[in-house]
């Protein structure tokens, strides 16, 4: 329904127009049909609108048929009616250029959206492809590279024993230091290739059960030279109650061996002590260290593939930036999860837990 205000305008404007007809107020009709297209009146309520004004004006000129009155009225009706036709087309046609437009776009749009997403496709399974195509190169080259590194570590240490014939102290020196770079190297190599094969989803879970605090010291005997070394208490505290779980036993000690190696790494005094429990259902097993920390803003950075906090010229510490990487992953692949709390010149902790038993 149009306002009350529009009603009794039009009523005032036919009243003052049949007292003393005026060409403004042709054009007031006319302003006011087109006002009735703004207001979004539909044509049904302009007629009751004039039919209302008609009526009204017949009550007040007893005198005068409504036929008399029409006929008075006929040029301000003629006029709101013709402008109220015009507007209502030029609306029409403006919701139909509108509706144009927006379909155009809309099209425009769908292909913009279907060729994009084309796009990503192609690049999605290109990216894929490459990723494969590197994990499967690593793969390879390690194991090409791993092969003579052993020879060499083995025979160096055939020598190293006198079984070839007695050494001057600076020939024991550098053998040494031959087979402890070979060595490394060959660590360096071995977390590539897991790194790889964990990528390439080539790595396949053993799940047996096995005692907890037997695995954890095993692995904490691997690092202990590291550590003494150092200077550094390397202790083990497993709760009475863990007992045994059923799990990949390899992939757990190289967990643990490889948070506690990157304790020891990062720590020039205190300990380095592994802590073991269980909560509910599932294992919980902290490494804590004293060392230099981590800072708030690269926690987020530190489980990230070959990333080591701090440049490469400043770094001291030696490394792929693999190893915290390859522990998030197999922890994962064990159904588990990891944490770290760290203070900067306090210390870290590494925390992940695993279920009791594994399962696919």
């Amino acid at each position: 329904m149009a306002d009350q205000s529009i009603e009794d305008r039009y009523f005032r404007l036919l009243k003052s127009y049949v007292m003393g007809p005026k060409e403004e107020h042709l054009a007031a009709a006319a302003e006011l049909g087109r006002e009735l297209v703004t207001a979004d009146v539909p044509e049904e309520d302009v007629a009751e609108i004039h039919e209302k004004a008609l009526r009204l004006l017949a009550q007040e000129s007893p005198d005068m048929t409504l036929e008399d009155v029409a006929h008075l009225i006929s040029g301000p009706l003629m006029e709101m009616f013709m402008a109220y036709g015009l507007a209502f087309r030029e609306r029409l046609e403006e919701r139909r250029r509108t509706e144009e437009e927006l379909r155009k776009h809309r099209d425009h749009l769908e292909g913009l959206v279907k060729e994009r997403t084309a796009e990503l496709v192609v690049a999605k399974d290109r990216a894929e492809e490459s990723d494969r195509l590197k994990s499967a190169f690593l793969a390879v080259m390690s194991h090409e590279l791993r092969t003579p590194l052993n020879s060499i570590i083995g025979f160096t240490g055939i020598v190293l024993q006198g079984l070839a014939g007695p050494l001057s102290e600076e020939q024991a020196k550098q053998l040494g230091m031959v087979q402890g770079s070979a060595r490394h190297l060959l660590e360096l190599i071995n977390d590539v290739l897991d790194i790889s094969k964990i990528e390439a989803g080539e790595v396949e879970i053993d799940p047996k059960a096995f005692d907890v605090r037997e695995a954890i010291e095993k692995a904490a005997q691997k690092v202990g030279l590291s550590a003494e070394k150092k200077g550094l208490a390397l202790t083990v505290d497993v709760a009475p109650e863990v007992g045994r779980i059923t799990s990949d036993r390899r992939r757990f000690e190289q967990i643990v061996v490889n948070l506690v190696n990157n304790a020891v790494k990062f720590t020039e005094k205190g300990e380095v002590r592994v802590e073991c429990c269980l909560s509910e259902d599932r294992l919980v097993t902290c490494v804590k260290d004293t060392g230099i920390g981590i800072k708030p803003e690269d926690l987020g950075k530190l489980f990230e593939a070959f990333r080591q906090l701090g440049d490469g010229l400043s770094r001291p510490q030696e490394g792929t930036g693999l190893g915290l990487s390859i522990c998030k992953k197999l922890v994962a692949l064990l159904g588990g999860g990891i944490r770290v709390e760290s203070k900067p010149g306090e210390g870290s902790v590494f925390t992940f837990t695993l279920p009791k038993l594994w399962s696919a």
